[in-house]
């Protein structure tokens, strides 16, 4: 799907803006565009961006250019509640493209429109002062055939119903145009860029068009209350759209309007099987209760978002799928509302359970971040720690794969999680490492306030560690506390040398005590580190630091010089 940004286009454009204040007539409208006069927007139009004229008995207009929108609008006129009913036919003209109507335009850059598209989606927007919001992103239109519309819109008060090739598509209530709740109309086309498409058609010289063969306007306040009452009655609309509408909402991240969709989406679907049945069950797809439980989640509402789960997992359990078929054949939703499952039960603090689930589903619940994640937290609140450790240090792993030079801060934290759990089981050395390997991660992220928490635990664990006193040296070199940092890395280069055989040494750490004595003025000092660091730097992955340590060593020589 697109998302529709008006600042993305070339230009906005359409007669010029006047305005027929006043009392708005109630009226009909029919145009069918066989003779000038019977045309609302005039005959021939030429502009930068589009051409437009009467042909064969429709209203053509042709966009010249990609990535554009543009409009011509029914001049000197105004409409408030409104209905319309106009049949469209597209013409990609080898491109990407989609027609519709401008709705309540108080000037250029506020006004509704409505859009249906050559690949069969619709969507609907409000824009203000030039800032779009969608009400309705691209939604799927069922049975399209890429070119012909016929588009109904009910525009009552706020509330903008669009009815598409006879079936509801979408109603949706905004404010943000204006109070007024009156304004101008017109017919809109938008280009869209299309990898597949060339910049023009080389023969029409378009890159989009389409053709309005007829338009019915009707303002009678009657008329458009009547057909709002109809499209606001769900027994008028079908259970498949408001699904279609409610994965739309939930792609924009609108929670509550996803859930409203689905469960009036239910009720319609539960009321047409009762009407032909006796006695029926409700019908819940698997891919319908993932989708309420996961916003329902999102909304903190987690004891709905668990029993929309369980009546998925009933289905399982009550053979409608055979999890112990191979890992292959297990439906995507099924895997994902296993994760769902372990996050639900998670907030909800029931540990046990997890485990339990776990080890119900295990060989075939997906092995992903998430869910290394969960069950470390689920072991550590049960007090397994070892169980948890393996857990975090499995996240850690799968983080480290990302192929980035640069760790996440999320890998530095499992890690200190996976060292707090080894240390509650026990196991010091190991917790040590995982430690050292968090610390060098929030250290070359310059995570002050993450280093600073796991000081004590590298004083406590890592006294006799000659990595665990470097990295304390560099964080007091960070916090400016030299006499310290200095203490540490000394400490450090002692504890190396007597470790047999020598681990190879840390050309930062000599850069940093040169920096210390060069700081305190001893200089001869300063000069005999940086020359070990800049001696180990080849060895040394970062090329900038290598560069850093001899132009230092030069400046230093060149103060004592002077």
């Amino acid at each position: 799907m697109f998302a529709f940004s008006r600042r993305s286009i070339y230009a906005l454009s359409g007669r010029l803006f006047g305005k027929n204040p006043g009392k708005i007539p109630q009226r009909k409208y029919v145009y069918n565009f066989k003779k000038i006069k019977n045309s609302p927007f005039g005959g021939k139009i030429n502009d930068t961006n589009h051409d437009a004229c009467l042909s064969n008995g429709s209203f053509t207009m042709a966009l010249k250019k990609p990535n554009c929108i543009s409009w011509i609008k029914i001049p000197d006129r105004e409409f408030q509640d409104t209905l319309i009913e106009a049949k469209i036919r597209l013409d990609n003209c080898g491109g990407y493209g989609a027609a519709g109507f401008m709705l309540r335009m108080a000037d250029p850059d506020t006004y509704y429109m409505a859009l249906v598209s050559s690949k069969g989606y619709f969507r609907l927007d409000s824009v203000r002062n030039g800032t779009p919001r969608a009400m309705a992103a691209w939604t799927e239109i069922p049975e399209f055939d890429g070119t012909n519309v016929k588009l109904n819109v009910v525009l009552f008060n706020n509330i903008i119903i669009l009815i598409i090739n006879g079936k509801w598509a979408v109603e949706a209530a905004d404010d943000t145009v204006g109070a007024a709740l009156k304004g101008q109309l017109g017919f809109a086309l938008a280009s869209y860029p299309d990898e597949n498409m060339e910049q023009m058609n080389d023969e029409t010289g378009y890159v989009f068009m389409a053709h309005l063969d007829h338009l019915f306007i009707d303002t009678r306040i009657k008329t458009v209350k009547e057909k709002f009452i109809k499209w606001t009655d769900d027994s008028n609309i079908n259970a498949e759209g408001r699904l279609r509408l409610a994965e739309t909402f939930a792609a924009m991240g609108d929670c509550e309007k996803t859930l409203d969709q689905l469960a009036r989406a239910w009720k319609r679907r539960d009321e047409a099987i009762r009407s032909v049945a006796t006695a029926f069950a409700e019908v819940r797809t698997r891919k319908e209760l993932l989708l309420a439980a996961r916003m329902s989640f999102r909304l903190q509402k987690y004891a709905d978002a668990e029993k929309y789960i369980d009546a998925l997992f009933e289905q399982i359990d009550s053979g409608l799928i055979n999890l112990s078929s191979s890992n292959s054949r297990i439906p995507a939703e099924v895997r994902e509302a296993l994760t769902e499952k372990i996050k639900i039960m998670n907030e909800l603090d029931k540990f046990e359970d997890i485990k339990d689930f776990i080890l119900k589903y295990n060989e075939i619940i997906s092995k992903d971040m998430d869910f290394y994640t969960l069950a470390a937290r689920c072991f550590w609140e049960l007090k397994e720690y070892e169980i948890s450790a393996d857990a975090w240090i499995s996240a850690f792993d799968i983080s480290a794969e990302s192929g980035s030079e640069i760790p996440s801060g999320e890998a530095g934290i499992y890690a200190a999680n996976a060292a707090s759990a080894l240390e509650h089981a026990g196991k010091k050395d190991e917790a040590l490492e995982r430690f050292l390997a968090a610390g060098k991660i929030f250290l070359k992220l310059d995570n002050a306030a993450e280093l600073e928490a796991m000081m004590p635990k590298l004083a406590l664990l890592g006294e006799k560690n000659w990595e665990a006193r470097c990295l304390a040296g560099k964080w007091f070199f960070s916090v400016e506390d030299y006499d310290r940092s200095e203490k540490e890395l000394a400490a450090a280069e002692k504890l190396r040398n007597k470790m047999k055989p020598r681990p190879k040494a840390d050309p930062a750490a000599y850069y940093l005590m040169g920096l210390i004595y060069n700081i305190k003025g001893k200089s001869k000092s300063a000069v005999r580190m940086m020359e070990k660091a800049v001696k180990l730097a080849p060895d040394y992955a970062d090329e900038q630091a290598c560069e850093l340590f001899s132009a230092k060593l030069a400046e230093i020589k060149s103060g004592i010089k002077k």
